[in-house]
């Protein structure tokens, strides 16, 4: 057993080799939520509080946590969640992330805000993913979204309903976080304490948004990419809007960020197959 794999024996070992390994305006990024943090700190105090009930006197010598999932065989009820720009995390992240997910036998969810492409992950795995969807002004864009998710042979679209106004990030402000980064003094302090991050991340072309660059307008350029973004999460944003998608994807459709039962029930109503129940986090 290598020397990382002894350390890494639960999940806050893979913490704080994250943090030693990743410039802090990546690491913040995903260890954090939005405003006061309250609801991402109250997320990880919630689930703590829910145990499993204890029953004894059972065979378990054919026991199996393998189950489906949207129709789709798995080997325990668990998918990786979409994470935003995971190859600053790691160098083409989510390709690393698909094919773990994969060898483990449970689905890989691609975010639409990701640093690999629909395509990159399409070509690096055998079995088919997941794709998340913000839904923007641009429908146009979002039909292209949908196309190009098709093609690569998505076999489920997951839509994020509570996001049509971002939360101010504060770590993110004060980290000065770009995709890529913007070299600047506090930047270059950042990325100086991690040269083993610098030196892998050389290794790969990918390096901003796969999914907008070269089809959202601006996207080869950090600045009006940004801009472009920011405009793009709509207010208007209703249950019309999943119909017009329904009508659009004849997959498996699962929607995120479902936290009352009266949007479950319009959810299932407007033609999801599953929900998410989740807050974003809190980062949101």
């Amino acid at each position: 057993m290598g020397d990382c794999a002894m350390r890494t024996l639960e999940v806050q070992d893979l913490k704080r080799l994250a943090q030693r390994r990743v410039p802090r305006m990546f690491f913040d990024y995903i260890d954090s939520g939005s405003w006061t943090e309250s609801t991402y700190r109250a997320n990880a105090g919630d689930l703590d509080a829910i145990q499993f009930r204890q029953r004894v006197g059972k065979q378990i010598s054919n026991r199996s946590l393998a189950t489906e999932m949207v129709g789709q065989p798995v080997s325990m009820p668990l998918a990786l969640a979409p994470t935003g720009i995971a190859g600053m995390q790691w160098p083409d992240g989510e390709i690393c992330a698909a094919r773990a997910a994969e060898n483990a036998g449970v689905p890989f969810t691609l975010s639409t805000m990701s640093i690999c492409s629909i395509e990159d992950v399409a070509a690096a795995v055998k079995k088919p993913f997941w794709f998340q969807l913000y839904m923007m002004r641009d429908r146009g864009f979002v039909a292209s979204l949908l196309e190009r998710a098709k093609e690569a042979g998505c076999s489920a679209l997951m839509v994020t309903m509570d996001l049509q106004v971002a939360g101010q990030r504060h770590k993110d402000l004060r980290n000065g976080l770009t995709t890529p980064p913007t070299l600047g003094w506090r930047t270059f302090m950042q990325l100086a304490s991690r040269p083993g991050w610098c030196l892998r991340m050389l290794g790969t072309r990918r390096h901003t948004f796969g999914n907008l660059s070269g089809y959202a307008p601006g996207a080869d350029n950090l600045t009006e990419m940004t801009g472009w973004v920011a405009k793009q999460f709509d207010l208007d944003f209703s249950w019309n809007d999943i119909e017009w998608i329904r009508s659009r994807w004849n997959g498996k459709l699962i929607l995120k960020g479902i936290m009352e039962p009266e949007d479950a029930r319009l959810a299932f109503a407007s033609g999801a197959d599953a929900i998410v129940v989740s807050n974003h986090g809190g980062g949101s």
